[in-house]
């Protein structure tokens, strides 16, 4: 069964803001370490020190998220430029599969929705729902897109989520997964917990 916690913070040193939100997710644990780690992030923070400093503090994990137009937490909206939140998961990798691609322009975005999803299905076939992380802009066909992930899944999938986006400036979005930082990408997180 997969357990979540989750934090949020304005601090705008990347490093310590991936450490505040694990601390604070995490706190009472043992240590920082998790399964799956999933950030939130505006435009403004290091991408490269929120990756590193999370595959430090938790290098047992996978990684995961997208940019904003900002973060919601416990505290309320928060719209900077540096607004950070980061949800920690523990549990079996057996109950979650990642899988992602750069967007690009010439690509349609649902055959590349189509293509993330049976890269997802492929490496978990239990998947019940998809958190569905495309980039925010014309490359985005909200009906048809969801149409071909449950082409894959079928339509009992729970599909949700939301574009990334880049502070709603519509020049640029990035996802996360793994290491890697794609810009204009998307990501898929898969969840199979059985409960």
């Amino acid at each position: 069964m997969l357990q979540f916690y989750s934090a949020s913070t304005a601090n705008v040193n990347s490093r310590k803001a991936i450490r505040e939100c694990l601390e604070i997710a995490l706190e009472g644990e043992p240590n920082l370490d998790c399964d799956l780690i999933i950030i939130h992030s505006s435009i403004g923070h290091s991408f490269e020190e929120l990756l590193g400093e999370a595959r430090r503090l938790a290098p047992g994990a996978q990684i995961a998220g997208c940019t904003g137009a900002g973060v919601i937490g416990a505290e309320g909206p928060n719209e900077s430029m540096k607004a950070l939140a980061v949800m920690a998961v523990k549990g079996p990798k057996t109950e979650f599969a990642l899988a992602g691609t750069v967007s690009l322009p010439q690509e349609d975005p649902v055959q590349q929705a189509y293509d993330v999803a049976r890269a997802l299905r492929d490496r978990n076939p239990h998947i019940r729902q998809v958190y569905f992380l495309p980039p925010w802009g014309e490359v985005y066909i909200p009906s048809r897109t969801i149409d071909s992930i449950e082409s894959v899944f079928g339509p009992e999938v729970s599909i949700f989520g939301g574009t990334s986006t880049d502070n709603m400036k519509g020049i640029s979005s990035f996802c996360f997964l793994d290491d890697q930082i794609l810009e204009k990408g998307t990501v898929m997180i898969g969840f199979a917990d059985p409960t």
